[in-house]
């Protein structure tokens, strides 16, 4: 065996142990992290059952409800679920047309599909808080009040550009 054979034969060595370190320390990580998670999850639960009844999920809320009195929490999951709905609704009714067009009849790498392409991927990296105040602003100027139609609307312009691109990405 030469020493070059004999140096390459050091150097794999160090470097599986090296891995080997590393993945030590990367089961560490998750093993802290999932300990942490546990505790966290684990006291928010011991906390919240024993107020969590199913009388509380299927009632509206009463009159004195904010004020520690009767009343549930059912307005709230059905206003969720609504907006949630709509506004994927929304999304879908914009983003599949354009995904349609960009892949029938644009070409795959033309300028205008490139273009649509970019400026789906910056819409995607912008913060939903600044969605947020877009259509907060939007409602204003437009003397509109908080409405479902207008949390849809908000909710869809987020998900537009990951819509579109996951159905471009599909067809």
């Amino acid at each position: 065996m030469g020493s070059r054979q004999k140096s390459t034969d050091r150097r794999l060595r160090r470097r599986h142990r090296a891995e080997a370190g590393f993945k030590l320390i990367l089961l560490a990580s998750i093993i802290l992290v999932a300990i942490i998670l546990s505790i966290i999850l684990v006291t928010i639960l011991w906390k919240s059952l024993p107020a969590l009844k199913l009388s509380m999920i299927l009632q509206t809320p009463g009159t004195g409800y904010y004020l520690g009195k009767k009343g549930g929490i059912l307005n709230a999951i059905v206003g969720s679920l609504e907006v949630s709905l709509g506004a994927t609704l929304i999304a879908l009714v914009i983003a599949l047309p354009t995904v349609i067009y960009l892949n029938t009849y644009l070409k795959r790498k033309s300028f205008l599909a490139e273009v649509i392409r970019l400026s789906l991927d910056v819409l995607w990296g912008i913060p939903s808080i600044v969605y947020g105040v877009f259509g907060f602003l939007l409602m204003l100027m437009l003397h509109l009040r908080a409405s479902l139609l207008a949390g849809m609307i908000t909710i869809a312009l987020v998900e537009l550009p990951i819509l579109s691109r996951a159905l471009d990405e599909t067809i």
